[in-house]
């Protein structure tokens, strides 16, 4: 709830929105002039983030930006992120790869958790007496899931005593994005060099300029929305947002709701936890509203084009605020636990990932693999940019099966959204409670594989059946 009662006027708020407009502004200049960044595809936000980290008061102070108002923002444009997701239209007919592709993913993200947990529980017991070691389950969270969720579970976990979760989760999720593009780009560039199979897409050319740069040719700018209602009426991307605004206050008063719920039955624990998955509920929300829309017959009027533009705008921001609400102070005490375990899970990462690919895929498996990889240490958008290095016009249905197969993998997964917090909720931080969790976690992915196992085996490995 912290988020939402932040202390800000106006004016800061317009202020930060100014200041992370002026970040973005300079990411995008320097993706277009600098060759480090074009040569490892680094997006414009994660170069801004890293660029406020530098000029904001954790080092140079010269944008006086606020860490604790980053975060806040992070909380609330993960959610608007997700609504636009969730008012997106699915019109094409996916197969076995969609599924396949949301076994992989949940099955890295319990690999990752019994990875961090473990290294967080080792280093509690030999080196750091005083850490505590649910840190070490912000790893699936910052790797896999984004620095929006790693932030909002993280913070909710200021109820139980530990204050600096938040910012742990956002900077393994700030590593994360860094294996992502440049062992990515590795990855992707010695593939190229070695004519892997899976880069058929790919122009012999090789990646284009204006996708290095980050600018579009006159030539190369395809229509990114249409009009869907009358200008002179309403401006149509009014409407788009409003649908938004509505979405988000139909969350807030459920979450509110429930939560005042919880507090008369005497279970006022778990409130700081429903308001940390704000986002699924607004997630939620978002697709019962297109369904309601379809049924009605005005889903017509919502076009995904313009609903992709304003997703796209608040993921942008979302990961620059992610990445400036960073505290080095407190990143800098857990580094040495921090690193390891986003090593080894990188490291994990890559190794089962290209197993499972080579194993379940017949079609696209270097493009399924290459996507999955940056999606796991960074994000869905990290996913398919490298997607595009290999199939430049989507011509393959990479991309958007990767899109898709994160709705199961949510499903899934949402048992382990659960599982990470019991060490608070029911063991009240106990070492013992931690083990516990762990062998809960092992359990989880030895049966999600077993399931796994039997659908690849019932459907044939037919990855093309879409």
């Amino acid at each position: 709830m912290e988020s939402w009662s932040l202390p800000a006027t106006i004016g800061d708020v317009l202020l930060d929105f100014s200041f992370l407009s002026i970040l973005l502004l300079l990411g995008t200049l320097s993706r277009r002039y600098v060759p480090f960044f074009q040569r490892y595809l680094v997006p414009n936000s994660l170069i801004a983030g890293f660029a406020g980290l530098l000029l904001g008061p954790e080092l140079l102070s010269i944008l006086p930006m606020s860490t604790e108002r980053m975060g806040a923002y992070v909380y609330h444009l993960l959610a608007l992120t997700f609504i636009g997701v969730g008012l997106q239209s699915t019109r094409r007919k996916h197969g076995y790869s969609v599924i396949n592709l949301g076994f992989m993913q949940v099955v890295v993200m319990l690999l990752q958790a019994m990875i961090g947990l473990s290294v967080a529980l080792a280093a509690a017991l030999i080196f750091f007496p005083d850490l505590i070691p649910a840190m070490g389950m912000l790893l699936p969270l910052g790797f896999a899931m984004g620095p929006g969720i790693a932030f909002s579970i993280g913070n909710s976990w200021r109820a139980y005593g530990f204050d600096e979760a938040a910012s742990i989760g956002l900077t393994i999720a700030a590593i994360g994005f860094l294996f992502a593009y440049f062992t990515g780009v590795w990855i992707l560039n010695r593939a190229i060099r070695a004519g892997s199979e899976g880069l058929t897409n790919l122009p012999r050319t090789g990646i284009s300029a204006s996708f290095r740069t980050g600018l579009r040719t006159a030539e190369d700018r395809p229509v990114g929305a249409r009009l869907t209602f009358f200008g002179g009426a309403i401006e149509p991307l009014t409407v788009h947002v409003a649908l938004v605004g509505l979405v988000y206050a139909g969350t807030y008063f459920f979450v509110l709701g429930l939560a005042g719920l919880l507090s008369r039955v005497g279970m006022e624990q778990e409130i700081p936890i429903i308001w940390s998955f704000h986002f699924i509920v607004a997630n939620l929300f978002a697709l019962a509203l297109r369904r309601v829309l379809d049924r009605i017959g005005a889903g017509i009027y919502l076009d995904d084009g313009m609903i992709h533009r304003a997703t796209g705008v608040t993921a942008d921001f979302l990961i620059t605020a992610s990445i400036a609400a960073i505290s080095l102070r407190i990143a800098w005490s857990y580094i040495g636990p921090v690193l390891v375990m986003c090593f080894l899970a990188a490291g994990s990462t890559y190794v089962l990932l290209s197993w499972s690919s080579n194993r379940i895929f017949r079609h696209y498996r270097f493009e399924r693999f290459i996507g999955m990889y940056a999606q796991m240490t960074g994000t869905i958008s990290s996913g398919l940019a490298l997607i595009r290095v290999t199939d430049p016009e989507y011509r393959s249905p990479v991309a958007e099966d990767l899109v898709l197969s994160s709705g199961i993998a949510l499903a899934l997964g949402f048992p382990l959204l659960l599982v990470i917090n019991m060490p608070f909720t029911v063991f009240e931080g106990s070492l013992s409670g931690y083990a516990i969790v762990l062998s809960v976690l092992t359990v989880y992915l030895i049966v999600i594989s077993f399931f796994w196992y039997r659908f690849v085996q019932s459907s044939g490995e037919d990855d093309e059946a879409t």
